[in-house]
């Protein structure tokens, strides 16, 4: 996992790692990942389709699946800073130790088809401002209890990208954006 390397805690004014050792590809897994690979649940997915997985992932935890921005990106809610992930337990109301079981059964992500596009405008017409002209992506997040997530990912791979939760209404708020770690550090 590639996660797991970049979580390393050092002692403040050493090198060293929680477990004594310098900080390189030794460094020690954070206890809350799980290896999906040994421990998903049957039926759990485990691999996104690629072009999501270019900017995404899903990790298992000792609190359930959860849904993120992969390695390479971050993705943030702009106004609290609160990071974008989404975690099955949580779809499915699960707590204590039910929530290990938690998982994504399916995850879809599909340019939006103009059917999709249309019944939006209908729903939310003031949407079409920023949405004209657009690549416009759907991302749908299946929990085991059937319990789904769906969002609107507007040119997916730009410097940030916008992501929307989509509602019966239209657009919903608040949205989220993400950016690689990249151009944060360009940035910097």
């Amino acid at each position: 996992m590639a996660l797991a390397a970049r979580l390393c805690v050092r002692r403040p004014g050493s090198g060293a790692n929680e477990s004594g050792g310098d900080a390189g590809p030794a460094c020690r897994r954070p206890r809350f990942l799980i290896d999906c690979a040994k421990a998903a649940p049957k039926g759990a997915v485990t691999t996104l389709p690629a072009e999501l997985a270019t900017w995404a992932t899903v990790y298992c935890t000792k609190n359930g699946q959860i849904f993120n921005a992969n390695e390479k990106y971050f993705g943030a809610f702009p106004d609290s800073g609160a990071r974008a992930t989404f975690g099955a337990a949580e779809m499915d109301n699960k707590t204590g130790a039910d929530r290990e079981k938690a998982y994504f059964k399916a995850v879809t992500y599909n340019r939006m088809a103009d059917a999709d596009y249309q019944a939006l405008l209908k729903a939310d017409p003031i949407s079409e401002k920023i949405l004209k002209g657009k690549k416009l992506y759907r991302l749908d997040l299946v929990s085991s209890g059937d319990n789904v997530l769906s969002f609107l990912v507007i040119e997916p791979l730009a410097e940030p990208f916008w992501v929307f939760p989509l509602t019966d209404k239209g657009l919903g708020s608040p949205a989220f954006f993400v950016v690689s770690v990249a151009s944060i550090n360009r940035s910097r």
